[in-house]
């Protein structure tokens, strides 16, 4: 069995060598002289004689032979001193080193620290992770997954093993991407955000719509150009952002924050298509948060349709395509014309219909007060019928037939004709002052909106404006507005209050004062025209 050499010692089998060459020649040196040696021919007694005085020399032979080796051997490490020259040695050259491998006999402490090793086919080394470092893992590592980690190796002495504490933790191979967007996923689904529950209904009719995109993408184009075809004059704000690449995410999360500050009543964030890298920013957990907590509703349009990312997700509203979320956000002005339209039709008839109503109920009170005779006549016949049975009944005894006489008559009291027509007279003349109440109010309020829609209508009364003096002019059919529209020599008609006048142009001026008689610096009359050309004056008040 060999030991371990010191620095700068030969082998283990070269020290033995040398050892027991050394012990020899000791051994040698302590022979006693040829002349002191037994000699062959002496007797036996005189051997034995001769031995026993030799016998106390032994025992210091062999230790000098025992300390000679022990001289010769190198001085041995201590366990202790052993594993200091290991740590001294091996940590400072592996103090950031990346290794691949497969995850197994993975422990998660309730301290939150992460104890496992990393494997291949021929090795094992021990790992761990501190909790410091394992709460920002963008994934949660699991048995027999491939991952890379940085970190370095650590020899810890009171055990006597070597292992890799880890800073840093990736999954490898061509599923990270998509083992860590799962992860992700599932966190937020456990949060809740993904429920379709807090999903909030975007509002009816925006007062102002944000936009976080890039400012120069075919995205915000599609989007303003159906947002002001659908609605023109929709106020949007942009807050530009940067859609892809390294610290993209950042970016639109600025965005996000700055319009909910502007007070937008919706947000859109989109962008065009692209590959699944150019759309990964969206997929990231602090977008999907800022998304989340804003306090109005969100629409994703990230790439098209078959792009779903976690942005989409985590959204109020998913749109396939920028167009598609404009679509979404604002509705057809038009369209709301028409249906204010149909609403106030809807209400005219409504109207219209409850005062045929009330109508038909005053007739049908009217129909009951119609003939009172006949009631009362009924009731006479009944009353004989009775009378009549009360005489055919004398048999009876005379206090039963009186009490049901006077019965009769208290019934026939009750039914006098006269209180019941008063009773509905009051119904009537109660129903008349209520619906002329509402007819006169009605009338009264439909007149105040005519006279305000004619005096919004007023100002822009041709008729009236031609009776001010006013009169216009047109070429062609068409009306002039500027001198340029017209050439010397061009034939014009201009319409006053009472008939049409032909007249032809001689001369223009492009001035901006269009009456004449205007002084000019000088306090004289300025010259109409150009280059002393005459005109014609400008139309003016009869």
């Amino acid at each position: 069995m060999s030991r371990p050499k010191p620095p700068g010692a030969g082998a283990t089998g070269d020290l033995f060598a040398r050892a027991a060459e050394r012990a020899a020649a000791e051994r040698v040196r302590a022979e006693p002289p040829a002349a002191e040696r037994p000699d062959p021919e002496r007797s036996d007694a005189e051997r034995a004689a001769a031995g026993r005085e030799a016998e106390p020399s032994r025992p210091a032979a062999a230790e000098r032979e025992r300390a000679a080796v022990e001289k010769a051997l190198p001085r041995p490490y201590t366990v202790r001193e052993l594993t200091r020259a290991l740590k001294s040695a091996i940590e400072p050259r592996f103090r950031d080193v990346w290794v691949a491998g497969e995850v197994a006999n993975l422990r998660r402490q309730a301290s939150g620290h992460v104890y496992f090793s990393l494997k291949d086919d021929d090795a094992v080394i021990g790992a761990v992770m501190w909790a410091s470092q394992a709460r920002r893992l963008a994934f949660a590592p699991g048995e027999g997954l491939e991952v890379l980690a940085r970190g370095f190796v650590e020899i810890y002495p009171p055990h006597g093993k070597y292992q890799l504490v880890v800073q840093e933790l990736e999954p490898r191979g061509a599923g990270a991407q998509a083992l860590q967007l799962q992860q992700l996923k599932e966190r937020l689904q456990a949060e809740g955000l993904l429920d379709p529950a807090r999903k909030r209904p975007l509002p009816f009719l925006p007062a102002r719509v944000g936009v976080a995109t890039s400012p120069t993408g075919a995205a915000l184009r599609d989007l303003l150009r159906v947002l002001h075809a659908r609605f023109p004059g929709a106020p949007v704000l942009i807050a530009p952002c940067r859609v892809q690449g390294e610290g993209a995410a950042a970016t639109v999360i600025s965005a996000v924050r700055a319009l909910c500050r502007a007070g937008v009543d919706v947000v859109v964030v989109t962008r065009g298509g692209g590959s699944q890298e150019d759309l990964w920013a969206f997929n990231d957990e602090r977008l999907a948060r800022a998304i989340a907590a804003c306090p109005v509703p969100v629409v994703s349009a990230v790439g098209h349709e078959v792009d779903v990312t976690v942005a989409d997700l985590v959204a109020d509203v998913r749109a396939a395509t920028p167009t598609h979320a404009a679509q979404l956000v604002v509705p057809v002005r038009d369209e709301l014309v028409e249906r204010v339209a149909a609403l106030r039709a809807r209400l005219a008839r409504a109207q219209a219909g409850a005062v045929e109503g009330r109508r038909r109920t005053l007739r049908a009170l009217r129909a009951e007060l119609a003939d009172p005779k006949h009631l009362l006549s009924r009731e006479r016949h009944r009353l004989d019928d009775l009378a009549h049975r009360a005489e055919a009944a004398v048999r009876g005894p005379r206090r039963r037939e009186r009490a049901a006489l006077d019965a009769l008559r208290g019934r026939l009291t009750r039914l006098e004709p006269r209180a019941r027509v008063r009773a509905l007279r009051a119904r009537m003349e109660s129903a008349t002052r209520r619906l002329g109440g509402w007819q006169a109010a009605t009338f009264r309020r439909e007149a105040m909106r005519l006279e305000r829609l004619g005096a919004r209508l007023e100002p822009a009364n041709v008729a009236k404006l031609l009776a001010r003096g006013f009169a216009l002019a047109l070429r062609d059919g068409h009306l002039l507005l500027r001198s340029a529209d017209a050439q010397v020599g061009d034939g014009v008609r201009v319409a006053l209050a009472e008939g049409w006048l032909d007249a032809r142009i001689t001369g223009r001026d492009a001035g901006d004062d269009p009456l004449p008689g205007r002084s000019g610096p000088a306090g004289e009359p300025e010259r109409p025209g150009h280059g002393g050309e005459a005109v014609d004056p400008p139309l003016r008040r009869r």
